[in-house]
């Protein structure tokens, strides 16, 4: 990345290393650093008016959580995706959220429903309203980690972490395509709502894989007509080059 105007504002010293995360991570989900853009360390710290050395460990830990990856003599960069990636990404989510919808079956609980239908209009209204792209993908995640939290199952939910990072992202830049009405994301969930409250696990299940294969589609979409979808393979071509010959 050349040096642009990302105008990243000076930090107070209090909990330095929490802003330095939240502003970076801000920059990646807004699309202020694009899918295989670099990351410039020392015009971030510049920006901030801190060392490198909190925005190095910052970017270390972006990259363990699989928003970044570093390449040798050459950088960060923003992860990006090819086809198999997001193939791997929301089959993956699949299997996780319909293992998680099985468990909650029997769990669910009045309250756990209206706690659902209150997230759902949250979403509803954050896309209506247009608001910050953080807030939406949030709010989105939000509804779903719900489900595992009545799933109560521990293994699942670590599993589910470690792709929650890039899941945030390709939320992101789903969100930003255009819905067939404004209200659609709304619905979608609530229409799963329905079928979680009758137990209709057939239904709820054909919903819930029809949900995740609209954002998996609407993801590749955009990735390719932003022309960033195969940005991620040549980077671990050019990654994979720079260790053979260390």
């Amino acid at each position: 990345m050349d040096i642009k105007d990302t105008q990243f504002n000076t930090i107070e010293p209090q909990n330095l290393r929490a802003q330095i995360d939240e502003r970076i991570r801000a920059a990646i989900l807004r699309g202020v650093f694009n899918p295989g853009e670099r990351i410039v360390e020392s015009v971030i710290a510049s920006q901030m008016g801190v060392s490198r050395a909190p925005v190095r460990e910052v970017l270390s830990a972006l990259e363990r959580e699989g928003l970044v990856v570093n390449v040798p003599r050459r950088g960060n960069f923003v992860i990006s995706f090819t086809e198999k990636d997001i193939d791997e990404i929301y089959s993956l989510r699949t299997l996780l959220e319909v293992g998680a919808l099985r468990r909650a079956k029997d769990r669910f609980q009045a309250e756990d429903f209206t706690r659902l239908e209150t997230i759902a209009r949250q979403l509803g209204e954050a896309v209506v309203r247009k608001e910050d792209q953080i807030s939406i993908v949030n709010l989105d995640l939000s509804f779903h980690e719900y489900i595992y939290s009545i799933a109560d199952h521990s293994r699942m939910y670590a599993i589910w972490k470690t792709i929650r990072a890039q899941t945030q992202l390709l939320i992101s830049v789903t969100s930003k395509t255009h819905y067939d009405y404004p209200s659609q994301p709304m619905q979608l969930h609530m229409d799963l709502i329905d079928a979680f409250r009758s137990r209709d696990m057939v239904t709820a299940e054909r919903r819930l894989l029809g949900h995740i294969q609209d954002a998996q589609e609407r993801a590749l979409d955009s990735l390719r007509a932003t022309g960033l979808l195969d940005a991620h393979s040549n980077l671990t071509d050019e990654l994979q080059s720079e260790v053979s010959v260390i």
